[in-house]
């Protein structure tokens, strides 16, 4: 994604890549994993952040740990949404998964009909934020043309430099095609585009595990689908690396609809939901 409250032109076509972006650094194919439905067991480890959205039926995410982005109807990349801090958006189901909601709603007047959609992007900016470690979620994705789910983050200091200085890492976006895409974004300085590296990997509407990990040690990220690791990006791969400095990066969740992935098509039926069992980090 990218962000206009959080939010800037960002994505071109599906799986073509961003059409703003003028300096590419690299691409990667769409890559098929192996299945894995048991992965194997690691140590029991104490996290910096956990929500595993077990509250009762239509409650709130959690408000300790989540803030909303209210507003859009032409956010950044021109998407046709409406951010909303309804429980018609955003709600626990009570069997261990957040619902994030896509709705859309057709009046006619005058002769004239129009569509509105309304949805919710949660954020963790103010509430968590974490420099290094790892970035973990049990996503289901409704994969619909004209829908666009993301889970991804931006540097703390978002609301001091701005974007794209605070540097972006998307864990996870899906523009309505059977691939999700994650991409690490760095700002080229001399306007404002930014320089790109991303993989392509198959995915489907059942439950996967996404993981970032954020290495210490070496500054790079590495990304897993279900325990599989398939892009690893280091800091001398990109210009302007910007994620050295010591800030650490807040999450965002959302599930948007139109702009430069398209309109939904009238085929589409609504509500389109993405699901989340769980977000956690270590």
């Amino acid at each position: 994604m990218s962000p206009d409250a959080v939010s800037t032109p960002r994505v071109g076509q599906t799986i073509n890549r961003r059409r703003f972006i003028s300096k590419m650094l690299g691409a990667g194919a769409l890559t098929q994993l192996p299945s894995c439905t048991s992965l194997k067991s690691r140590p029991l480890v104490s996290y910096a952040f956990s929500d595993e959205f077990n509250g009762p039926a239509g409650s709130a995410p959690d408000p300790s740990k989540w803030e909303y982005d209210i507003g859009g109807g032409g956010w950044g990349n021109n998407e046709l949404e409406v951010y909303t801090s309804s429980r018609a958006n955003s709600f626990q189901d009570g069997d261990g998964n957040l619902v994030i909601r896509a709705t859309k709603r057709v009046q006619t007047s005058g002769g004239r009909t129009t569509a509105t959609y309304q949805s919710a992007r949660l954020k963790t900016v103010g509430k968590f934020s974490a420099y290094h470690g790892n970035f973990e979620a049990r996503i289901k994705l409704d994969i619909q043309r004209g829908l666009w789910p993301a889970w991804w983050a931006l540097g703390a200091n978002f609301g001091k430099v701005g974007w794209p200085a605070c540097g972006e890492v998307d864990m996870l976006e899906n523009y309505g095609g059977p691939a999700v895409q994650t991409s690490i974004h760095t700002p080229n300085n001399t306007d404002s585009s930014v320089f790109t590296k991303f993989a392509d990997i198959s995915v489907d509407d059942d439950w996967h595990i996404w993981r970032m990990w954020w290495q210490a040690k070496t500054g790079s990220f590495t990304f897993y689908k279900d325990g599989m690791d398939y892009m690893t990006v280091e800091p001398s791969q990109m210009r302007n690396w910007c994620f050295s400095s010591g800030v650490p990066m807040f999450m965002i969740l959302n599930l948007a609809a139109g702009g430069l992935v398209g309109p939904p098509p009238d085929s589409v039926q609504f509500p389109v939901d993405l699901l989340v069992d769980y977000v956690r980090v270590w």
